[in-house]
Parts: structure tokens; C-alpha cells; sequence
């Protein structure tokens, strides 16, 4: 679990960090992200958005959304090329008295594609919980929260069928040629299969995404109480949202993003409390890279361990964006009075108010 992988690193942060010089600090870091980086894990992530239907869905209700596949941000997915052993005929249209009738591509492309997809919904999670960028884009700019599932989660009987399936986590494959060939999936009779076209849609994406190292779980969308199964025979794009009940037991740990409010910091924490999970906070580092050799690289720091538990939970979003090359530098001079603080007296009024402000958010 998250809080168990960096429990002596926070130690070590806590205990001696302003003692420690920029490098020293920077090497604990690289040792995070070299485990993060090995993969070995058998635990699963999430990241979710700071939403309050998704908050509150979440930890009031316990249910959790499985997506429909036209409702997930690749506009590539789930529109492969279709190949055809004939080419010559698979692309022509036909004309009967006026009508124009679709080509075979087109006739199989809903037919196959857009006819299943519509009753599935998935459960889109990562081996890697310290990604600036997932942060971002799917955590509403590191305002959200991740959850670690538990490596046995799909176990559970609410990751089950109503009749006991279970639907197993698969790795997704990421290919450059994201295409079909259709004559080659069918059987001696012409047939393909469910599971063969399954395979080749819910598991396959362009290597764009391969930094997000996604896994799946895919199930039926009849298995959510909130499902209505269509009557129409004809296709469409269901833009539904099904929610799915999840025991709490599948929950190894939540990470809190690093810009996330007070108020959802106390929410989720408070039922992490309630219900004995650990849960971790996320804080940004502006001058180190991350190991895709970016700017800024994310700590991830178990809340158990913190000597002031409070002050973290209370501390506004954009204090946990920090620079390391303070933090060999960092002192505390006792003062008697606010106008003793060298910026006093020429912000008179914003120095008071901010002192003000911290003294209110230290009170329990």
C-alpha cells in the first residue's frame, strides 16, 4: 500500500530534513520514483475528479462509475481500421431505386462495434499513482483524489455478475496500428465471435496512452441497479451514467491530489477514519523532474506519519507546492509580534490579515 511504501521516507523527511542539503533531498526522491517506476505492485489505482456527484457517490453512497467506451476522452478508441481480405468491395456504397445503402465497412462497423459497446461499462485504473499529468487531466489539475484498489478487488461480490462472475483486471495493450481485419477474426462460417471482437476493442489502444499504463475491468451495464435496458433495435450512443456498489474492503488506501480543497480533504479523510483506511497526501516538487525527465515531481506522503495531522488537512491548496532548494535552508526565529516579520510594515494590512487567517485555521 501506498502508506507502507514511503513510510521512511517520511521519516526521513520529518525527522531530518533541515539538516539535509538540495541533493541529499533530491536522492530520497529519485528512490521514490525508481519503486514507483520497477512496477512491482499488485495494487491498482483510480484517479478521480474533485466532482461532488463523484465525491459524494463515492464515500456516501459507495458506488462507483463504470463508462460507458463513447463517453472516455481518446476519440481514437473504439474506431479502429477495418481491414478486409477484398478491399475492392468492402468500401462500396450501393444505390437501390435511390436509396443509398452503406458499404460493407460501414454496415459491419455498426454492427460489430457500435451494437456492443453500448452495454459495457469499464473501470479504467494504473500502476501509476504519481503521475503529474493523470493528475491533471483526470483529476481536475490535482484537485481530486486516487483510490487504491486492492490487487485481489474484482474478488469481491460487488465486482461480481448478480450470478457470481467474476470479470478479471487485463493490462491493455498499446499498438501503433490500431486496426481489424474482420476476414480474419471470422470463423469457417463468417462468424465473429464476442469474445475475439471484446478482445480487440476493450483492450487494444494507439500507443499515445501507453504512459498511463491502463488496466481494465469491463462489465455489463445490466449488472448496475440504475440500468435500463433499451427497447429501440436501432443503435445509439448511450450517454447514461451508471453507478456501480463497490465494498469498501476493496479500498487499500486514497491519495489526496495535491491541490485539493479543505473542505473534500475533510470530507475524505474523515472517512478514511471512520472506516480504517490509510490515506496519503500528495506534494508537488517545482524544481526536481520527474522520471520522464519533466518538470515537477510529485511526493506522495502517508498521513499517518505526519507530527501535525491538523495543519495538513487545513492547509490551503497551493502550500503543497514547494521548491527542494529550500529546504536546506529553512529556519524558524521566534518573534514576540507580527510587525517584527520584515515585510510588516510595508504590507501592513495583508500581513495582518494573513496571520489572522493561519491563526483561525490552526484552531481544531
Amino acid at each position: 500500500m501506498v502508506s507502507l511504501e514511503f513510510r521512511e521516507l517520511y521519516i526521513l523527511l520529518e525527522g531530518v530534513i533541515i539538516h539535509m542539503n538540495t541533493e541529499e533531498f533530491r536522492k530520497a526522491i529519485a528512490k521514490q520514483q525508481e519503486k514507483w517506476n520497477s512496477k512491482e505492485f499488485d495494487s491498482f489505482f483510480k484517479y478521480f475528479s474533485d466532482n461532488p456527484d463523484v465525491i459524494e457517490g463515492i464515500f456516501k453512497n459507495q458506488k462507483v462509475r463504470f463508462t460507458q467506451p463513447r463517453a472516455l476522452n481518446d476519440p481514437l478508441e473504439f474506431s479502429p481500421t477495418f481491414l478486409f481480405n477484398d478491399p475492392d468491395t468492402a468500401y462500396q456504397s450501393y444505390d437501390l431505386d435511390g436509396i443509398r445503402l452503406p458499404t460493407i465497412e460501414l454496415f459491419y462497423r455498426v454492427q460489430i462495434i457500435e451494437s456492443q459497446i453500448n452495454h459495457y461499462g469499464i473501470l479504467s485504473l494504473t500502476k501509476i499513482p504519481d503521475s503529474f499529468d493523470m493528475w491533471s487531466q483526470y483529476s481536475n489539475g490535482h484537485r481530486g483524489f486516487i483510490i487504491e484498489f486492492k490487487k485481489d478487488f474484482w474478488k469481491y461480490p460487488s465486482m461480481k455478475s448478480t450470478e457470481g462472475e467474476k470479470y478479471r483486471v487485463r493490462k491493455v495493450e498499446y499498438v501503433e496500428n490500431y486496426s481489424i481485419n474482420l476476414d480474419e477474426l471470422a470463423d469457417g462460417s463468417s462468424h465473429i465471435s464476442k469474445a475475439s471482437i471484446h478482445d480487440e476493442l476493450f483492450y487494444k489502444k494507439t500507443s499515445r496512452w501507453e504512459h498511463e499504463n491502463e488496466y481494465r475491468m469491463v462489465r455489463p451495464l445490466i449488472d448496475s441497479p440504475d440500468y435500463v435496458v433499451p427497447t429501440t433495435r436501432y443503435v445509439f450512443t448511450d450517454v447514461g451514467v451508471y453507478l456501480f456498489p463497490f465494498d469498501i474492503e476493496c479500498i487499500s488506501s486514497i491519495v489526496l491530489g495535491a491541490n485539493m480543497s479543505v473542505e473534500n480533504k475533510k470530507t475524505i479523510s474523515q472517512f478514511c477514519e471512520n472506516h480504517s483506511i490509510p490515506y496519503s497526501q500528495v506534494f508537488l516538487l517545482r524544481d526536481y523532474k520527474d522520471r520522464l525527465n519533466k518538470p515537477t515531481a510529485l511526493l506522495i506522503l502517508p498521513a499517518a506519519n505526519f507530527r501535525d495531522k491538523h495543519s495538513i488537512l487545513n492547509a490551503k491548496p497551493q502550500s503543497f507546492c514547494s521548491d527542494t532548494i529550500k529546504l536546506g535552508h529553512q529556519t524558524t526565529l521566534q518573534i514576540k509580534d507580527i510587525k517584527e516579520v520584515p515585510y510588516h510594515e510595508a504590507y501592513l494590512d495583508i500581513a495582518d490579515e494573513l496571520y489572522e487567517s493561519l491563526l483561525r485555521d490552526s484552531r481544531p
